[in-house]
C-alpha cells in the first residue's frame, strides 16, 4: 500500500511515516497541498493522510483539489488536526472515502482508520474505527 503523508510539521510527518514503514507500507511524504498535487501528478497512492491546517495550500483545499479530479475522485482521504473544532469537524465530507483522526490519537486508531479506508466498500465494517455507531 502507498499512502501520501502531507503535514507541515516535519516531526508529525517523520513519526507517520516510520508507523507505516513498520508495518510495509511505502510512504511518500509532503509539507503542504501544493506539493502534495505535484507528487499526485506522477504517483497514484492507496490513500492520503494529510493534516487540515498547513501554510501554502491547506488540507481542505487540497482535499477538494483532489476530489475535483476524475482519476481521484474516490482517494480515500484521512484528515488529521490538532483541532476538532466545528470548521475542522466539516471537512469530513463522505464517511465512504473520508475519515479524521485526531493528531493525538494512538498509533493504533491511526492504523484502523488506514485500514477502515482503504478495504473496499463492501467488505467493510458496519462501523466507524473508533465509533459504537454504525453508518446506516
Amino acid at each position: 500500500m502507498t499512502v501520501l503523508v502531507v503535514d507541515d510539521e516535519p516531526a508529525y510527518r517523520m513519526v507517520v511515516r516510520e508507523l507505516l514503514l513498520e508495518d510495509g507500507c511505502d510512504v511518500l511524504t509532503a509539507e503542504n497541498g501544493d506539493e502534495a498535487l505535484h507528487k499526485l501528478s506522477v504517483v497514484h497512492p492507496d490513500i492520503i493522510v494529510s493534516d487540515v491546517y498547513m501554510p501554502v495550500m491547506d488540507g481542505a483545499k487540497l482535499h477538494r483539489c483532489v476530489r475535483a479530479n476524475p482519476r481521484y475522485e474516490k482517494l480515500p482521504f484521512l484528515f488529521v488536526s490538532g483541532y476538532n473544532d466545528a470548521y475542522t469537524m466539516q471537512s469530513v465530507r463522505d464517511p465512504r472515502y473520508d475519515g479524521f483522526v485526531s493528531k493525538g490519537a494512538s498509533a493504533d486508531e491511526l492504523k484502523k482508520w488506514i485500514k477502515y479506508l482503504t478495504t473496499p466498500e463492501d467488505k467493510r465494517s458496519r462501523f466507524l474505527p473508533g465509533h459504537s455507531g454504525s453508518l446506516n
